[in-house]
């Protein structure tokens, strides 16, 4: 079974955002501040970017609000709050379909 170049790079992205949450999840449990946090949730922004590129909204917006949680964690309510809103929208517009 032949994957589309995109979906492989959603894949490839999933695991490389997977990879830093578990280290900043072990380094938060010996007491060190969540570093990777901002890196996984760049990484979440650019796997709901491809996956509303192929019209997987629902799917986008999970990712959009695990970045949100990651922007949170890492101390930038801001854009926290703009990613959650994005989720928001994209998940109504799915919904509307």
């Amino acid at each position: 079974m032949k994957i589309k170049p995109s979906l492989r790079q959603v894949e490839d992205w999933m695991a490389e955002k997977s990879a830093i949450l578990s280290k900043a999840q072990a380094l938060s449990t010996i007491g060190l501040p969540e570093t990777a946090q901002p890196s996984a949730a760049t990484y979440e922004e650019r796997i709901a970017s491809l996956l509303d590129a192929q019209g997987e909204n629902l799917e986008a917006a999970v990712h959009r609000i695990s970045a949100a949680s990651c922007f949170q964690k890492a101390g930038d309510p801001s854009r926290a709050t703009t990613l959650s809103r994005r989720a928001g929208r994209s998940a109504t517009t799915s919904d509307a379909r």
